[in-house]
Order: C-alpha cells, then sequence, then structure tokens
C-alpha cells in the first residue's frame, strides 16, 4: 500500500457522520475542523447543508455560471477550511462570501478576456443596450447591476442578512454596504420604469 494514499472511509463512517449533522450534533465549526484534517465526508455533509441556499444565491449573481461558482467555492472551502473562526456558530456567512470572492474573480477575469478580444479584433468599442423586452422581468433588471450592487443587494434583501454582516462577508466598510444597497435599489427602481409600457 502506498504510505501517501489515505485510505477510503467505510461508507459507515460517511453514514454515521451525515446522521449526527441532521440531529444537530455537528456544528459547521466542527466539520470544518474535520475538513482541514483531509476528512471529505465532512466537505459533503457540510456541501450537502449550505449548497441549496448559496446555488439559489449564485444563479442570482451569474446564472450561466452557478453550478461551476458553487463547485469552486467548495474547492476553495478545502483549502480554507483551517483559517474558518471557529468560534462562529454557523459557517453561512464565511461560505457566502467565499462566493462572493469566486463571482467576482471569475467577473474580473471575462471582463480581461473580453477586453484582450477587443484588442485583438481592432474593433471600436460599441455601447450597444438593448432594453429588455419583458417588463418587470427580475432577472432581467438584476443583471442591469453591477457585479457589486446585485450582490449586496441580494444578500440583504433575498437572503436576509444584515448590512454588518455583508461588510463582514465582503471585507468591506458597512458604509459601502448601505451606498451600493441605496443605488442598486435605485437603479432597479428605474430599470422598471423605463421598461414599462
Amino acid at each position: 500500500m502506498n504510505p501517501r494514499r489515505r485510505p477510503a472511509r467505510s461508507a459507515a463512517v460517511s453514514g454515521a457522520l451525515h446522521a449526527a449533522a441532521s440531529n444537530g450534533e455537528l456544528t459547521d465549526a466542527s466539520l470544518l475542523a474535520r475538513v482541514a484534517e483531509g476528512d471529505p465526508s465532512a466537505l459533503a455533509v457540510l456541501y450537502d447543508r449550505h449548497a441549496p441556499g448559496l446555488l439559489r444565491f449564485a444563479r442570482r449573481v451569474d446564472s450561466q455560471d452557478a453550478e461551476d461558482l458553487l463547485q469552486t467555492t467548495f474547492l476553495r472551502v478545502s483549502g480554507l477550511a483551517a483559517r474558518f473562526d471557529m468560534t462562529c456558530p454557523s459557517a453561512r456567512p464565511w461560505l457566502f462570501a467565499i462566493l462572493m470572492r469566486v463571482a467576482q474573480e471569475r467577473s474580473r477575469a471575462l471582463r480581461r478576456f473580453s477586453r484582450a478580444l477587443q484588442r485583438l479584433a481592432e474593433l471600436p468599442r460599441t455601447a450597444a443596450c438593448d432594453p429588455p423586452d419583458v417588463a418587470r422581468d427580475l432577472d432581467r433588471g438584476l443583471a442591469q447591476l453591477s457585479v457589486a450592487k446585485r450582490s449586496v443587494l441580494l444578500l440583504a434583501e433575498v437572503e436576509g442578512f444584515s448590512c454588518d454582516e455583508i461588510a463582514s462577508m465582503l471585507q468591506i466598510p458597512v458604509g459601502t454596504v448601505w451606498t451600493r444597497l441605496h443605488h442598486a435599489r435605485r437603479e432597479l427602481r428605474a430599470w422598471t420604469v423605463q421598461v414599462e409600457p
């Protein structure tokens, strides 16, 4: 047997871990401590616990790449688990913060790629912006917002986080959260008026 290779966990151990987690015996902190030690079944339990909410949020942030954002988030969790503050009862804000960073990184990478393609093609930039043809379509309205504003709006209005929690998640001042939330609401209202028949 290769000494570097970990033996596979039995189905009974994994099942027992899932049962303990579903009974509320395992906190997110204890699961992340196990993930930091290399326990993949603890990561699976954490995924089962938080993936639905994260995926719902990811679909609102970036509907086309939501599943990729979710998978990348949990890949990062496996590497960052040792950094989690084990005194926190829930990893939910921490997981949302990781997802937001992944989404922002992807958005920046896509912008850089898009600019590089534009330079290669040597085409003049055009500001073509077709108004949406479906009135009051929330997803289209959200798509009109920047990722930063859309994320803050979704975290506050859909996921129910307070401005202080959002500031902590995104590692920005709470005043910036208030400003982004105010501008997101204003822009969404203006978009709604614009598309009314």
